[in-house]
C-alpha cells in the first residue's frame, strides 16, 4: 500500500502552535508538506498573545527535516486571516491545503447571563476568520485548479446548552463548507468539516472526575490528524462532508430530511395530529446542497421543472 505524501504541497494550518493543530502540522510535515504555522498564541479563553507555541512547532518540524515558517498575526484582526494566506504564497510560492483549526473557548454560561460580545468573539475566530481565509485562498486554489480545505468545528454544532455562542459559531461551518464544496467541485477544490474530540488544554479545563481521567487517557490529540491529513490530500475521497473524530473513531455526521407529510389544505389542528408521525419518521434523504434539497422538495410536491434546479435557485452554473 503506497504512503500518502504531500511532497511539493504547501499547507497553512491555523492554531498549529498547540494541541491538535500542532499534531496536524507535524504529520503533514513528516509526509513532505511545507507548513505555515499560524498561531497568535492566545490563552485558553482568547486572551493575550505568545509567539512561543508557533515557533516551537516550527522548530519541531525543522528538527525532523521539514520546512516550516511561523505566522503570528491575529486572524481576527483586520487583514490577519488574509495575511496568513498571502504569507504562504509569498514564502513557498503556492498554497494547496488550508486547515482552519484555531479557536478558543469563553467558558460556559446560562443563556440568560450571556452577552452579544461573547458571540462576537467566537464568530470572529471561527466564522469570520474561516470566511476570510477561504476568500483569500479561493483565487489561489482556482488558479491552480486544486485546493483542499478542512474546517475544524466541534460537536457543539449539534447544540451545546450552556455554551450557545460557541454552538452558534461552530454550526456556521456547515453552510460555509457545503456551499464552498458546491462551488469548488468543478475546480478541483474540496472542502470538509471535522468535529474532533481530543485531550487538549480545553479538556484540561474540565472539572476533576472519573470521566476527565478517562478522556485525557483515551482521547489523544494526534488521533484526529490522520483524518485531517486524508481530507487534505490529493486523494481526498469526499467534499462537503461532516465528520466526527476522536479516540481512534471516525464517523460521518448526517443531516437529513424525511418524506414528511403533504396536505396543501392542512390546518393547524391537522398538523398537530400528524406531528408525532412526522417526528417519528426516519430520515430518508441527505441533501448536500440547497439545490439538492429543493429538487427533493419539488419531487415530494409532484413538480417537475422545465429549468435546471440551479437556475430556479438563482444560479445558472
Amino acid at each position: 500500500m503506497s504512503e500518502l505524501r504531500f511532497d511539493g504541497r504547501v499547507a497553512l494550518i491555523t492554531g498549529a502552535g498547540r494541541g491538535m493543530g500542532r499534531e496536524h502540522a507535524l504529520l503533514l510535515a513528516r509526509r513532505g508538506a511545507k507548513v505555515v504555522v499560524s498561531d497568535v498564541g492566545v490563552g485558553l479563553f482568547g486572551q493575550g498573545a505568545d509567539a512561543a507555541p508557533a515557533e516551537e512547532t516550527v522548530e519541531a518540524v525543522r528538527a525532523a527535516g521539514g520546512e516550516a515558517v511561523a505566522y503570528l498575526a491575529d486572524l481576527t484582526a483586520d487583514g490577519g486571516a488574509a495575511g496568513a494566506v498571502r504569507s504562504a504564497v509569498e514564502v513557498f510560492g503556492r498554497l494547496d491545503v488550508l486547515v482552519h483549526n484555531a479557536g478558543f473557548t469563553l467558558g460556559g454560561a446560562a443563556f440568560e447571563h450571556d452577552a452579544p460580545e461573547r458571540l462576537e468573539k467566537l464568530l470572529a475566530i471561527n466564522t469570520r476568520a474561516a470566511f476570510a481565509l477561504m476568500l483569500e485562498a479561493w483565487p489561489v486554489f482556482q488558479a491552480q485548479g486544486y485546493g483542499r480545505a478542512v474546517l475544524v468545528a466541534s460537536t457543539a454544532l449539534y447544540g451545546l446548552p450552556g455554551s450557545i455562542p460557541y454552538s452558534t459559531a461552530k454550526a456556521s461551518y456547515i453552510g460555509l463548507a457545503r456551499g464552498l464544496a458546491g462551488e469548488g467541485a468543478a475546480q478541483g477544490i474540496k472542502v470538509n468539516v471535522v468535529s474532533p474530540s481530543g485531550a487538549t488544554r480545553m479538556a484540561d479545563n474540565m472539572a476533576e472526575s472519573e470521566f476527565k481521567a478517562w478522556f485525557l487517557k483515551t482521547m489523544r490529540a494526534g488521533q484526529v490528524s490522520p483524518l485531517v491529513a486524508l481530507l487534505a490530500h490529493e486523494d481526498c475521497p469526499a467534499t462537503g462532508e461532516l465528520f466526527v473524530a476522536g479516540g481512534g473513531r471516525v464517523a460521518r455526521t448526517v443531516i437529513g430530511e424525511t418524506r414528511g407529510y403533504l396536505n396543501p389544505e392542512m390546518t393547524v389542528e391537522d398538523l398537530r395530529d400528524r406531528m408525532a408521525a412526522i417526528l417519528a419518521e426516519p430520515a430518508v434523504f441527505h441533501p448536500m446542497t440547497t439545490q439538492e434539497a429543493l429538487a427533493d422538495f419539488m419531487t415530494v410536491l409532484g413538480y417537475m421543472p422545465s429549468s435546471p434546479v440551479g437556475a430556479i435557485a438563482g444560479r445558472t452554473d
